[in-house]
């Protein structure tokens, strides 16, 4: 949903990056930046949407919520970000002098034959393992096709559901809508795993009574390209007549798209809304795949790393009519996930109210135009740089899959996903 950086393990010698087109990001630096609320608020909104710092090579990343942010510096902007801080009173503490050098030391962790969740894997391992699992476990798990993206990559999922059992509530999962949230798509896959795998009554539990339509990678696209060319790519790859490439995927949902809230109308811009509402491929098939899935009760999507719970809307404060409802589901959600690492996250509250507004998101379009009843979005944790360390996947693997086990367990008794 925000400009939000993942920025660890880039699975390439970093320090023969510029050689090799992948972006190094040497000599970026990043702060840690303190203050009022409406004075980080203001100093995020002018990162976001000043010519002199987006729309460039040398962009200014911001990333976090509330009193404090993080940001990912350029040499060269150094001085008009300082400026900025000083204007609103903010306080900056440099955390990392070289984002290049830092990298170069994570670089040691290294894909395995075998797919796992020490390291991150690109598209094709990553769909390799969806279809070796639904290859061992036929009677219940099945690849599905979602989407296609504009390079003609399949937007590939499994549905898990129960061979004996009728009509079921279906829940729907996305992630990876941009491109560098990495740790997103690397948690949903470890949720599959232990879907099909664990013998655990909780996880069995799932398994036996739910439809399950789950996508760890909605931008292949995007993915590949932020794996192999520039870890800070987050929009699609569609190319506009300007010569600019991709849209920001999560603008481009036809919910309050003509607000571009949060949003640019330049396709050079990170968060370029695209042409029209659904005019990216990847967005416009997804759209029609949920909207002929049977019985959708649930649609968790999932971002990083703000450590928070979203319910709709993103554009306005307004309250769902059983907001409270999803706020009591919310809240044992999240204590289920406390209960595994101690981990506290923000929430539960609407995106406009706990992130800030924005428009064109996937959370609303479905909650607005299918009436979906149970809809959230997690910002997943993340770090004082901008990355998760791979080797700690299984960390918030344990965690979203507890919080999915309590959301289904807390929904049910208030008579949801029957």
């Amino acid at each position: 949903m925000s400009l939000i950086v993942l920025f660890f393990t880039l699975l390439v010698v970093l320090a023969d990056a510029e050689s090799n087109g992948y972006k190094s990001y040497k000599n970026y630096k990043v702060f840690e930046i303190t203050g009022s609320l409406e004075s980080v608020s203001d100093f995020r909104g002018h990162m976001e949407t000043n010519e002199s710092v987006v729309g460039d090579n040398e962009a200014v990343f911001v990333w976090g919520s509330g009193h404090m942010l993080h940001a990912l510096v350029p040499e060269g902007r150094l001085a008009h970000v300082r400026a900025t801080l000083r204007q609103r009173n903010l306080t900056a503490t440099l955390l990392q002098h070289d984002v290049s050098q830092y990298c170069v030391e994570q670089a040691n962790s290294r894909r395995t034959k075998e797919f796992g969740w020490s390291a991150y894997y690109d598209v094709d391992d990553m769909y390799a393992y969806l279809r070796n699992m639904s290859a061992r476990y036929p009677a219940w798990a099945a690849p599905v096709v979602g989407g296609r993206s504009y390079e003609g990559r399949e937007i590939l999922g499994l549905r898990v559901r129960n061979p004996g059992a009728a009509r079921q509530p279906a829940i729907f999962i996305e992630s990876g809508i941009h491109a560098e949230e990495w740790i997103t798509s690397a948690t949903i896959t470890y949720f599959i795993n232990e879907l099909l795998t664990s013998n655990d009554p909780n996880m069995t539990a799932l398994r036996d009574n739910f439809d399950w339509h789950i996508f760890p990678l909605v931008n292949p696209d995007g993915y590949h390209y932020s794996m192999s060319n520039d870890v800070m790519w987050r929009k699609t790859r569609s190319r506009s007549p300007n010569g600019c490439f991709g849209a920001d995927p999560n603008r481009n949902w036809d919910y309050k798209w003509d607000l571009a809230l949060n949003a640019s109308s330049d396709p050079c811009d990170n968060r370029y809304t695209g042409s029209q509402p659904f005019s990216e491929v990847e967005t416009r098939t997804l759209a029609s795949y949920i909207t002929a899935v049977e019985n959708l009760q649930a649609y968790l999507a999932f971002h990083s790393n703000a450590q928070m719970l979203l319910v709709p809307y993103s554009d306005s404060k307004e309250h769902l009519d059983n907001y409270h409802d999803l706020i009591q589901v919310g809240k044992a959600t999240l204590e289920y996930g406390r209960r595994v690492n101690g981990e506290k996250y923000d929430g539960v509250g609407t995106a406009a109210e706990m992130l800030y507004p924005a428009s064109g998101g996937s959370m609303d379009w479905v909650r607005h135009t299918l009436r979906t009843p149970l809809v959230y979005t997690w910002e997943l944790r993340g770090w004082a740089l901008p990355c998760w360390p791979a080797a700690r996947i299984p960390e918030q693997g344990d965690e979203v899959t507890q919080m999915i086990h309590g959301l289904t367990v807390e929904a049910r008794k208030l008579g949801y996903l029957k």
